[in-house]
């Protein structure tokens, strides 16, 4: 399998071409390489590589900024994609397009809240979710769409290294209380991205670490690990930042993994646990 991944520089492009890198040929191209703005720059570099995979790991992700400035957003998150899409289809390769939890706006299911699956109606809160949402749509019915949530670094210390930072000095530590997904860690997500690319999977398919929580969920979670006292930390409400954020963001997004598990694919682990292998790993 020969991988094409795009925004190769980010968190995410960075572990795919690591580990696409591992076991085939790998390109990985970042934005100073690729713009992947300009139509005609993507089809000649997809046309020169002709790869057997493209995965698209380039997004424009500042979701405040998004809301700002929609035209970008579009750009970026749905009209790249479109023009990804149509070079992938001229020389045969499968797209890969990495999705959000953004699509959804936090909406009880049935009245409980309950982690959406893949085919649950998509209703984005933002110009980001909007945006990707388009996204989704420009990849074509042949792409894999992988939807995921909250990314933490596989080669950085991320927001477990700033919580074990802040639980080093002394006080209270304060993360945002009022907001569950599914903390997804990088180094687990890419291996099930890299089998669906290897399967040619099409559709829409939900790859997230298991257990919704909250950041100050994770927070305690570290604290035990390292032993120190979970009460610390203060979960806090998101309308008590400041200053405020222009964007909404949906108060539930937990994701069901259905086709993962309909496929056979192994299950991502629980974040708990992965939260305590980053503790190791920072800390040993």
């Amino acid at each position: 399998m020969t991988v094409l991944v795009v925004g190769a520089a980010g968190q995410l492009g960075r572990e795919v071409v690591r580990k696409a890198g591992a076991t085939g040929d790998v390109v990985g191209l970042d934005r100073s390489a690729l713009d992947v703005t300009n139509r005609d720059a993507v089809r000649s570099a997809v046309a020169v590589r002709r790869p057997s995979v493209i995965v698209n790991c380039s997004a424009w992700t500042d979701v405040d900024g998004c809301e700002l400035d929609p035209a970008r957003a579009d750009l970026v998150n749905a009209r790249a994609v479109g023009y990804l899409a149509e070079a992938a289809a001229e020389v045969d390769a499968h797209l890969v397009q990495v999705s959000t939890d953004f699509v959804f706006d936090g909406s009880p299911i049935g009245g409980e809240l309950l982690p959406y699956p893949e085919d649950h109606p998509t209703a984005p809160l933002n110009v980001y979710g909007t945006s990707k949402m388009a996204g989704e749509v420009a990849a074509g019915p042949m792409a894999t769409v992988v939807r995921t949530t909250w990314l933490q670094a596989a080669d950085g210390p991320g927001m477990v290294g700033q919580i074990l930072s802040a639980l080093a000095g002394d006080g209270p530590v304060e993360l945002l209380g009022d907001r569950r997904a599914c903390p997804t860690f990088i180094e687990d997500l890419v291996p099930a991205l890299l089998r669906l690319a290897g399967e040619r999977v099409s559709g829409v398919v939900h790859a997230v670490n298991a257990g919704p929580a909250s950041w100050a969920d994770v927070g305690r979670a570290v604290a035990e690990v390292v032993g120190a006292d979970p009460t610390r930390v203060v979960a806090v409400e998101e309308v008590a930042l400041s200053p405020p954020r222009p964007a909404r963001r949906p108060a539930w997004s937990a994701l069901d993994c259905g086709v993962l598990r309909r496929l056979g694919h192994e299950p991502l682990r629980h974040h708990r646990d992965a939260v305590a292998a980053t503790v190791a790993r920072l800390t040993g």
